[in-house]
């Protein structure tokens, strides 16, 4: 049985158990969401050299170089230390800037890092309070602008979001490093984009947008954002000058209610064009159909799941 040090503790596991189930049983502090690989908030580091590959995948060259891994996407081979992610320490510290309320039940938060932050709007990093609370986040904001944007769903009972607002502005907080897939290549230039997004799967898509208009994008732009409830957008006011001042940027803000009819009447412009789509698991999954029959391929269709925990 592979042998783990870590936090003082030593751990005797069962070969080809996963890592992060051994720590959680174990008893000790460590965040996660997906279980995927994707939100890399299970972050732990392992001795330079001896993180299991599979584990490390999903991780720049620096991260990995380091020893940093997914405890999540770690299947225990070998005897292994570890030490756990400190954000204090490894993390980047910022200052949170505004905690504004927007319709929907949105909050806008906006953090100032002590340092610039390379990244790609539409990418996501783990944002960790100082009580130890960490959630995954979407970049709502682009690369000229020194202060970090973030849309959060504020849902009764959310861990995050109360502590949040009871550090208030002023507090600081720290960030993981900017990852993921989603966001603009300038080889899009020329080809359509459709946008499609529920609740603050907006977040991401709406700065893919700003920042395809700022990159010159020549090719049109529908942006499809369903919102649950009566309620209007929350970003209505802010996309409609976006629109004005972009012909070529369509927008459809819709009520969830809207959803399915919506879907059976979707048409894309080209054959060349690229689908974006932001939310929940069920509703990516709800829009393979209709975007497969639409005529696009699974290569056309690049997504961004969002999980809750």
């Amino acid at each position: 049985m592979p042998d783990i040090q870590i936090a003082d503790r030593r751990l005797r596991v069962p070969a080809g158990s996963n890592l992060l189930d051994q720590l959680l049983a174990a008893g000790l502090p460590i965040n996660y969401s997906c279980r995927s690989g994707h939100c890399q908030s299970c972050l732990i580091r392992a001795e330079p050299g001896l993180a299991p590959a599979a584990a490390q995948a999903s991780l720049s060259p620096a991260m990995q170089a380091e020893g940093w891994l997914l405890a999540c996407q770690c299947n225990v081979q070998q005897d292994l230390r570890l030490s756990l992610y400190d954000p204090a320490s490894d993390g980047l510290p910022a200052q949170i800037e505004e905690l504004t309320p927007l319709t929907a039940g949105v909050l806008r938060l906006r953090v100032r890092p002590a340092r610039a932050l390379r990244f790609h709007p539409g990418q996501h990093l783990v944002i960790w309070l100082p009580c130890g609370t960490a959630r995954t986040f979407s970049i709502a904001s682009l690369t000229d602008r020194p202060i970090l944007e973030f849309h959060l769903q504020q849902r009764p009972g959310g861990q995050f979001g109360e502590r949040l607002l009871q550090l208030g502005v002023g507090a600081q907080c720290y960030l993981g490093s900017p990852s993921g897939h989603l966001h603009y290549q300038p080889d899009w230039q020329d080809r359509p984009l459709l946008l499609l997004a529920r609740g603050t799967g907006l977040a991401p898509l709406q700065a893919i947008a700003q920042d395809a208009l700022q990159q010159g994008h020549t090719a049109g732009i529908t942006l499809w954002h369903w919102q649950r409830g009566e309620q209007p957008c929350y970003l209505q006011e802010e996309l409609d000058q976006l629109a004005k001042a972009h012909p070529n940027l369509q927008l459809e803000l819709r009520q969830q209610d809207h959803l399915e009819t919506d879907l059976r009447r979707l048409r894309v412009p080209s054959r060349r064009t690229l689908a974006l789509a932001c939310g929940s698991q069920a509703f990516v999954e709800q829009l393979g159909r209709p975007l497969f029959m639409a005529g696009l391929g699974r290569a056309q269709v690049l997504h961004e799941v969002f999980t809750q925990r």
